[in-house]
């Protein structure tokens, strides 16, 4: 076994909750906590875990079971395991490897990623779709589109619950912005909890440190760095009307993520939608809407 797998095996890591102590003892506070936080009072985000303890198995006994299969269909592919991973904003922060390290069941690579779409599809054994942010322009966003067609991606996944940053009262608290990109006058009250972690420091300058969005290449300028996420979302807000021109420029799979109600999946559906992902963005975008699974069966009947 190697060194790596052994740090996350029996009795170290029994269960994915198992993994949260891990990460924290490893991780800066502002890295954890951006991973591990949500918006506002972060109601939403606790309500999405909370709400899958209402939900019980109904099972059938004195079956005989041969073997059990958990292999399944989805948007035209095979995946071993009826789970997709969903995006997860630069993941080259948590670690060097980032979304490069993704491999197994289908996986859902963010455009804030810290790497390249045409790499992570080549390290990926899975199917690999791109999600889609419209930032640095529509041009912007019409090369990355065709980047992941060529790179052979699954799937475009359009998220619509971004008209703005959420916000992550958790960051704010953390100086995350000020760690990105103040004055060193500035970042000097968050140093510490930072330099409590040397290891990921070491790994974090070993990588080249805060590097720019290798995804999001703005014509004229080359890549959008990290620091100008939460403004370019402002200004990147996708409408159903948008939806007909991405429709026109991706030619597979188009998936709506974002969705909390029926009436928004029936609209997603008539857009030229393949599927819809029902997501409040893990609470991370607006505290104080249901919890995804909650909704879940609204938006089925729906379509």
């Amino acid at each position: 076994m190697q060194k790596a797998s052994r740090k996350v095996a029996s009795p170290r890591v029994v269960c994915v909750q198992d993994f949260q102590p891990l990460a924290r003892r490893r991780l800066p506070k502002a890295v954890f906590d951006y991973l591990d936080g949500g918006a506002d009072g972060e109601v939403t985000l606790r309500e999405n875990c909370r709400v899958f303890d209402d939900v019980t198995f109904r099972p059938r006994h004195a079956v005989a079971v041969a073997e059990c299969e958990v292999r399944t269909r989805v948007l035209g592919f095979d995946v071993a395991f009826p789970a997709l991973l969903a995006p997860v904003g630069y993941s080259r922060l948590m670690h060097p490897d980032g979304e490069a390290g993704a491999a197994g069941t289908a996986y859902m690579l963010s455009t804030i990623s810290g790497h390249r779409v045409e790499d992570v599809k080549a390290a990926s054994s899975g199917p690999v779709c791109f999600q889609l942010y419209v930032l640095g322009g529509r041009a912007a966003a019409e090369a990355v589109i065709e980047r992941a067609r060529v790179a052979g991606c699954a799937a475009l996944v359009v998220t619509i619950d971004t008209p703005v940053a959420g916000l992550r009262e958790r960051d704010y608290r953390n100086g995350m912005q000020a760690l990105l990109s103040g004055s060193l006058w500035e970042k000097m009250p968050f140093l510490p909890h930072v330099l409590a972690r040397p290891a990921w420091i070491a790994r974090f300058w070993r990588d080249g440190g805060l590097s720019t969005l290798p995804n999001v290449i703005i014509p004229g300028q080359g890549p959008m760095d990290l620091v100008d996420v939460s403004a370019a979302l402002a200004r990147a807000a996708v409408t159903w009307h948008d939806l007909g021109w991405i429709r026109r420029l991706w030619p597979g799979p188009l998936v709506i993520k974002g969705v909390l109600t029926g009436d928004d999946a029936r609209r997603a559906a008539d857009a030229g939608a393949t599927a819809v992902v029902v997501s409040n963005h893990g609470g991370r975008q607006l505290d104080g809407v249901p919890a995804s699974l909650r909704v879940l069966p609204e938006v089925v009947a729906a379509v």
